[in-house]
């Protein structure tokens, strides 16, 4: 595990560290929740391959939504750190290891305490939906658990986070046979992946 602290979030150094790498987000694409291969995968072999041939990434756009939820990860984080006591560091992004070709960019976590942090600060419906379920949503299940077979962790907390609003905090625990097949579709990925581009450039 390789904390990256060289550059932030956001900054033309991450975006470039993230062509080689399979990110956290970026699991979803590739399997299920269910741990069956996503259909979305195809695609997103030829996407990882584009990218990393000509070194250049789709800009993203940033929707009111985006915006909204960057607005409020600050005071989501000073809260949660009031409400469980536990310390929170940032960083850009963590590697599995050496190879560099698999990380995550967590909203927060602790290293002494080995508990990472990701929270969301959905609109109003959104929230009032995971509140009413009580449980982490779906669409979130592969991220934290992605998080968990990288770090090696036991616990990542999951947060919904509404100004003004009793947040939502929940610990969750690690899914080991979910984790298992997350650790061997990102192994086989990468290297179906290089094989693409290999073939691709006539190699």
């Amino acid at each position: 595990m390789i904390i990256e602290n060289t550059f932030i979030q956001g900054d033309p150094l991450w975006h470039e560290a993230r062509i080689d790498s399979i990110g956290g987000t970026g699991i979803s694409k590739i399997i299920t929740t269910k741990g069956i291969r996503s259909k979305s995968r195809e695609d997103y072999l030829i996407e990882k391959a584009s990218q990393r041939i000509t070194r250049k990434t789709k800009k993203i756009f940033q929707s009111y939504e985006m915006a909204w939820g960057h607005t409020y990860e600050p005071e989501a984080r000073s809260l949660f750190e009031f409400v469980n006591g536990i310390e929170l560091s940032q960083c850009a992004m963590i590697f599995a290891g050496e190879a560099k070709n698999w990380h995550i960019s967590p909203d927060g976590f602790n290293l002494e305490k080995e508990v990472g942090w990701e929270t969301k600060c959905p609109q109003l419906k959104e929230f009032k939906n995971t509140i009413d379920k009580g449980k982490l949503p779906t669409k979130h299940i592969l991220q934290i658990q992605s998080s968990l077979a990288l770090t090696g962790w036991d616990t990542w907390y999951f947060m919904s986070y509404f100004p003004g609003l009793k947040p939502f905090i929940i610990p969750v625990s690690r899914d080991e046979n979910l984790i298992s097949i997350i650790k061997a579709e990102i192994n086989i990925f990468n290297r179906d992946l290089e094989k693409l581009i290999t073939n691709l450039k006539g190699e």
